[in-house]
């Protein structure tokens, strides 16, 4: 397999836009580990290979995820994730799915988001999970082999 083109983002000019928004989720507040986990499931359901490939290499350099991220996709039976990370992970599923558009994201669900994260993180948790999801469609639509965002 080969990739159908070059990145799009690097075609278009918007990698800096991007890298900046994501320097601001990174300083956010949220946990490195955390982000790592949503950005995996993000990519295991919408079978971005190079997404999966990339959270499993990164986290072998880091103790904390080496350990852990071999249970994201089977976080609900898992008993290594707290409920802080079990909400992050439930809210990463239903916003990837909009299975029921404004609906998909319960007031329950929004609720416990509330009571674990201020609004910043909040802000920037939605925008991680949103991103990732962009990335994930982004590489599967152009075939994207190797990371090309820098």
């Amino acid at each position: 397999m080969e990739s159908r083109m070059k990145n799009p983002a690097l075609v278009l000019g918007v990698n800096p836009a991007i890298q900046s928004v994501m320097g601001a989720i990174y300083q956010s507040g949220l946990s490195y580990e955390l982000l790592e986990y949503v950005g995996l499931r993000v990519g295991q359901m919408t079978s971005c290979e190079l997404c999966i490939g990339e959270a499993l290499v990164k986290a072998q350099s880091n103790p904390v995820t080496r350990d852990r991220i071999e249970h994201v996709l089977t976080w609900r039976e898992s008993n290594v994730f707290d409920e802080l990370e079990q909400t992050a992970l439930e809210l990463t599923e239903v916003v990837t799915r909009l299975e029921a558009k404004y609906e998909s994201v319960s007031d329950e669900l929004w609720l416990k988001v509330e009571s674990y994260f201020g609004e910043k993180e909040r802000a920037a948790l939605v925008l991680f999970i949103s991103i990732m999801n962009m990335f994930t469609r982004i590489n599967v639509s152009t075939r994207q082999l190797t990371a090309e965002w820098a």
